[in-house]
């Protein structure tokens, strides 16, 4: 096992244990997601979970670790799947539009992530704090390769921009319950127009 001691949580070797793990978090993360950090006890998480306490305790040091775990989790599924949605994209124009329309999509059919994510500021705030400052970094880096395309210099901002209309795009699409189509209508017909003209070159 590799102990990530900064993070407070223990990375297993193993099939089987990254499958305890992963079942542990995923039970945490519904119940979390359900009664919220306070409420939910780690005998709470390892009741639901079919697993014995002191399985809890060789992955995590704390209930704040498992929490730190999930964001984590959700950071590396996103990345990944935006690194996918915009892989063959040649523009930066149409990997705003692709990213922007994957992180839409994710966000609906997974909506508890909202949740686990923002409940985290009153848990940690560095948590927090962490999981959007990687995400900023990233986006910056993409940009500043982009930098013949875009009408700014200032991609910090930019970057914080982007990821708060995906992030708000996100949330209308749950509370509406739009369908991919109208996702889809919505960013093209509204989001890219304002990009391209203000943006993008």
């Amino acid at each position: 096992m590799t102990k990530d001691i900064e993070k407070g949580y223990t990375s297993p070797k193993t099939k089987i244990g990254q499958h305890k793990m992963e079942v542990l978090v995923a039970s945490a993360e519904e119940l979390f997601a359900e009664k919220g950090f306070y409420d939910t006890s780690v005998a709470d998480i390892c009741k639901h979970a079919h697993t014995a306490v002191g399985t809890f305790y060789i992955y995590f040091a704390t209930k704040t670790d498992v929490y730190r775990c999930l964001l984590d989790k959700y950071q590396a599924e996103i990345k990944d799947l935006l690194a996918d949605s915009i892989r063959h994209c040649t523009t930066r124009y149409e990997k705003e539009r692709r990213g922007i329309k994957c992180f839409v999509k994710y966000a609906v059919c997974n909506p508890t992530v909202y949740k686990v994510i923002w409940g985290s500021l009153s848990i940690d705030e560095k948590m927090f704090h962490d999981y959007y400052v990687s995400f900023a970094k990233s986006y910056i880096y993409g940009l500043q390769s982009a930098k013949e395309e875009i009408a700014t210099e200032d991609y910090t901002t930019l970057a914080y921009a982007l990821m708060g209309i995906s992030n708000f795009l996100g949330l209308r699409a749950i509370f509406e319950q739009m369908t991919d189509d109208q996702i889809d209508k919505m960013i093209d017909d509204t989001i890219m127009p304002i990009l391209s003209h203000g943006t993008l070159k």
